[in-house]
């Protein structure tokens, strides 16, 4: 867990700011300005304030959901480009260094506050409304004790300027008493099944087996699981190219680049739209995919550990291929173009030998595995085209059904440890649904 030891005293003053009416600040009504008392009336005045949690989240999620998780794993490795990259590499974090910093978080909880404050009070209100509040405010916390631990906790709106400083509270009392139960009165609330780029049942469902498999709760892990595998709104995609197209973001021929990816594996992914606004690389309504994995030089490559292990589940040598799995061929193939002996050429059919989705996961694909060393290469499944950060829309996967299928698996086997024959039996459903032996 990446806890910051320096910044556990830490108030959460000027992140809160933002989020203080005018009239808190000063004994005159807003002129111009339209008052928290005044704004919610109508489940119109909702929607907009609900949207503007889930701009929250836009903002934290385009670059930190990567450095606060992904880039702590041994799946990339930092390029040098800045120095805060190894920091995050290696858990060795100074108090300079931006990626660590909560702004955009407690940002999306004040507002996420304000909607669950005031939805009550709205005759007739929505009440998917409040439960996408409830599972935003449950989801920035639970982010929050991961990579920090021990917190500051509001869950009141912060209406004046002593309100604003707080010291941390323990996580395990943030578990109890805020995540826990804000995902839970969430799953009570929400009526729609299964929504994209909002918080529906099945995102909902996907973040109580997070929440309690972090918590080794496997009994209440194994129900959620069972809950959403029970909505039937989510599966998996059986070919290459519709698994890249879960991910693969590359430019159009029109600007801005990008379109919105797509398959029944999209649990739950955070939307970015740059059209209607002034670009900026720093816009939380531009994805930060682009600026971290694509560029002249990245901020991570893909580690030579993860590549190197890729090739050993599954040989991209075609004599290793056959000796390991003799009955089964590779999913993907090329054309080629060979001597006829004759003077001429001929097109002919050949295997990409190893796994496709480590191909489609790496710069330049199959033919890069000949050009780029390991350690080298970027991630590539969100598509190799360089183009401007300030135009991204690629969007961040958050919960996708592979992910929840395997936690199944962990799931089974905590549950019932010499039961080896069911896990193997989800594994392998796994991969024959990936095409691979």
């Amino acid at each position: 867990m990446l806890k910051l030891k320096k910044f556990k005293t830490i108030y959460a003053l000027i992140f809160l700011l933002g989020a203080l009416s005018c009239d808190s600040l000063v004994d005159e009504n807003p002129i111009s300005e339209i008052g928290p008392n005044s704004f919610y009336e109508t489940n119109e005045d909702l929607l907009a304030a609900v949207i503007s949690v889930y701009d929250g989240m836009q903002s934290f999620y385009r670059t930190q959901y990567f450095y606060w998780g992904e880039f702590r794993s041994d799946n990339h490795f930092p390029t040098g480009a800045n120095t805060f990259n190894d920091e995050i590499a290696n858990n060795v974090i100074s108090e300079g260094n931006g990626a660590t910093r909560w702004t955009n978080l407690y940002r999306t909880v004040s507002r996420a506050n304000e909607v669950i404050k005031n939805a009550p009070n709205i005759a007739g209100f929505n009440e998917n409304y409040l439960a996408e509040a409830l599972a935003i405010r449950s989801k920035s916390y639970f982010d929050a004790i991961r990579v920090w631990g021990d917190v500051p906790l509001f869950t009141e709106p912060v209406e004046f300027l002593a309100d604003a400083t707080k010291p941390a509270t323990d996580a395990n009392t943030i578990i109890n008493d805020v995540i826990i139960p804000d995902m839970l009165r969430a799953q009570e609330l929400m009526q729609t099944p299964s929504d994209e780029f909002r918080f529906s049942k099945s995102s909902i469902y996907a973040l109580q087996a997070e929440v309690y498999m972090y918590l080794k709760d496997y009994v209440n892990a194994k129900t959620a699981l069972q809950n959403l595998f029970a909505l039937g709104t989510h599966g998996f995609v059986s070919t290459p190219l519709a698994w890249r197209e879960l991910f693969y973001n590359s430019n159009t021929t029109d600007e801005p680049w990008g379109k919105i990816q797509s398959g029944p594996e999209l649990i739950f992914s955070i939307r970015y739209d740059a059209v209607g606004e002034e670009a900026g690389t720093g816009n939380p309504n531009r994805s930060g995919i682009a600026q971290l994995f694509r560029g002249g030089i990245p901020s991570y490559y893909m580690s030579p550990e993860i590549e190197n292990k890729w090739i050993e589940k599954f040989p991209t040598d075609s004599t290793e291929w056959v000796t390991k799995y003799p009955n089964t061929n590779p999913a993907t193939t090329r054309t080629v173009f060979v001597d006829d002996g004759m003077g001429g050429v001929v097109e002919e059919e050949r295997f990409n030998y190893g796994d496709w989705r480590y191909f489609y996961s790496r710069q330049n694909g199959y033919s890069g595995l000949s050009s780029i060393l390991i350690g080298e290469a970027k991630t590539g499944k969100w598509g190799d085209t360089v183009y401007p950060s300030n135009e991204d829309e690629t969007d961040v996967v958050v919960y996708r059904y592979a992910d929840m299928f395997l936690l199944w698996a962990e799931v089974h086997h905590h549950l019932n440890p010499t039961d080896v024959t069911t896990v193997l039996d989800i594994i392998n459903t796994f991969r024959s649904v990936r095409q691979l032996p």
